[in-house]
């Protein structure tokens, strides 16, 4: 008898959906996920893939029966390539298969450079309430370097139109990247906070296995300025209301040694 089936009462769920297509594979990217452009039909993939996603969906069922689902996270590659109309087909199917809180926060990914405002309408239209933006930095030369296919305008804007559209919003951003100085990060970490958005996300660039920069090792900040780096932003963060602790109502993450 396993662990969880012995539980009085089974710990809550949390549903993660993979969406593993993107515009442009970042250089510094290990996670499964592939160029769009190799589909040639990627309208009738998205359909296959969606029914795909509910028939997985239905064969785990008899193994969560019953419990209730607390959050969904799609994540990938880049969900925001997915239509509003397959992105609520999928929570459609989920609320009719299983158990969700009502209060359940239900986040999608999103690339700058893939949405626009008809686009937010649709995905909260669909039942997305949180949307979590890959920023990763609001230089343009950093962004270059790191394959994003978006600007720092449209990062803002992009910004701009999800805090309009939703409540919750997620900005991710990285730090210790190739070039950068200490000034540059500390632009960064004041440009997000000035949006005063419900959540930031800092990650330090790290080379994984079977990655374009492990191949390539591009000059990164040596560990002391990384380090420099990483305090100087915890300070800023601090300075504009940041809560490191266990309750929802933290505002920032703590930063964290990461590589998306």
């Amino acid at each position: 008898m396993s662990q969880s089936s012995r539980l009085t009462i089974p710990p809550p769920l949390s549903l993660y959906i993979h969406i593993p297509w993107c515009v442009k594979k970042c250089p510094y990217c290990d996670f499964n996920s592939h160029e769009h452009k190799e589909i040639q039909n990627f309208n009738d993939m998205e359909s296959m893939y969606v029914e795909a996603l509910i028939k997985d969906l239905e064969y785990s069922l008899p193994k969560i029966w019953g419990r209730k689902i607390h959050s969904i996270f799609f994540g990938g590659g880049t969900p925001s390539l997915f239509s509003g109309k397959a992105i609520q087909k999928i929570l459609s199917q989920i609320r009719a298969l299983t158990p969700i809180l009502y209060e359940a926060e239900i986040t999608l990914e999103a690339n700058p450079g893939t949405i626009d405002t008809d686009h937010f309408e649709d995905y909260k239209d669909a039942g997305i309430t949180r949307v979590s933006l890959g920023i990763q930095s609001f230089n343009d030369a950093h962004l270059m370097s790191l394959g994003r296919i978006h600007s720092s305008l449209e990062a803002k804007k992009g910004i701009e139109i999800a805090m309009h559209h939703f409540n919750e919003v997620n900005l991710d951003l990285m730090y210790a990247l190739p070039h950068q100085t200490l000034d540059e990060a500390i632009h960064d970490a004041k440009t997000a906070t000035s949006f005063n958005t419900t959540h930031l996300s800092f990650y330090h660039l790290t080379i994984e296995p079977n990655t374009f920069f492990f191949k390539h090792p591009p000059q990164l900040p040596l560990d002391d300025e990384s380090a420099e780096m990483q305090e100087t932003i915890e300070a800023i963060l601090n300075e504009h209301g940041a809560i490191y602790g266990k309750s929802k109502l933290t505002k920032y993450d703590r930063i964290r040694n990461h590589h998306s």
